[in-house]
């Protein structure tokens, strides 16, 4: 007879609620939590950390940085022996390494959600509703993914070193709220000009035609061209200031062509 993987989720949310949904659909025995209530007859909702973590062999904590020692600091007493706890909280490597300090190496990993690269209509198995990846680092990362791998949840050991997930995770991040960041300024920018409107298909047409190459270019043409980008920028400033507009990414932007300028290496950029 087939046993069923146990798992307990703690913490409230929509995202731990996700999480518990998903491995229970994909044939976990699953207990929670401090979890919002949901119409899931498959989840036992647990009245306390204890009677959660109770004969659970993989517990995810899936709170929030400033919640994360807490919840560590709670459920490391009641752990299981064998069991392993996983910190999916979005924190800094700093954090995860102090939460790594509450239990033995073979019970900690530090756990990153990962969109994966994959189309959103791209077939999986099992299906899913989601790309979701779990990056996982720390000594038992490996034992981590084997241990979820009949249910068949992507996962992957990045570093036996605990921290490494959440680095990988929060410089992804740097990335998009950063491009998400100069969109809006750049959308600011084009309003204060009365250009929004075709500022906005603009922007459209330009992220529909990225491609790697794309992104090579960025690096690499950059290098090139550096100086005479700086200078560019400056034109921008002075534009921006008569139409009585201060960019917030403007300024930084000179800061690192100057860099770049002055020979400060960029990887991957071939120069």
């Amino acid at each position: 007879m087939t046993h069923r993987i146990r798992i307990a989720v703690i913490g409230p949310g929509e995202a731990a609620s996700r999480l518990a949904h998903d491995l229970a659909e994909a044939g976990a025995d699953v207990s929670a939590f401090d979890l919002t209530p949901i119409n899931e007859s498959a989840i036992h909702l647990a009245e306390s950390v204890e009677d959660a973590v109770a004969n659970a062999t993989v517990v995810f904590s899936l709170n929030s940085s400033s919640a994360a020692l807490r919840a560590a600091e709670r459920t490391a007493p009641h752990l299981a022996a064998g069991s392993i706890f996983a910190d999916a909280n979005t924190a800094t490597p700093a954090l995860k390494k102090k939460l790594a300090e509450l239990f033995a190496p073979e019970a900690f990993v530090d756990v990153a959600m990962m969109t994966s690269a994959a189309p959103a209509d791209a077939p999986t198995d099992p299906p899913t509703d989601t790309n979701t990846v779990l990056a996982v680092s720390g000594p038992a990362a490996q034992a981590f993914v084997e241990r979820l791998a009949p249910l068949k949840i992507s996962a992957e050991s990045v570093s036996t070193e605990v921290g490494q997930a959440a680095a990988r995770n929060l410089t992804r991040s740097m990335l998009a709220k950063g491009l998400a960041g100069v969109v809006i300024d750049y959308m600011w920018a084009a309003e204060a000009m009365g250009l929004e409107d075709w500022a906005h298909e603009e922007m459209l047409r330009a992220f529909d035609a990225m491609t790697r190459e794309t992104a090579t270019g960025y690096l690499e043409e950059t290098v090139k061209n550096a100086k005479r980008r700086e200078i560019e920028m400056l034109d921008i400033v002075e534009m921006l200031e008569e139409a009585d507009y201060h960019s917030l990414f403007v300024p930084p932007t000179q800061l690192v062509y100057n860099k770049v300028y002055h020979s400060i290496k960029v990887p991957h950029a071939n120069k």
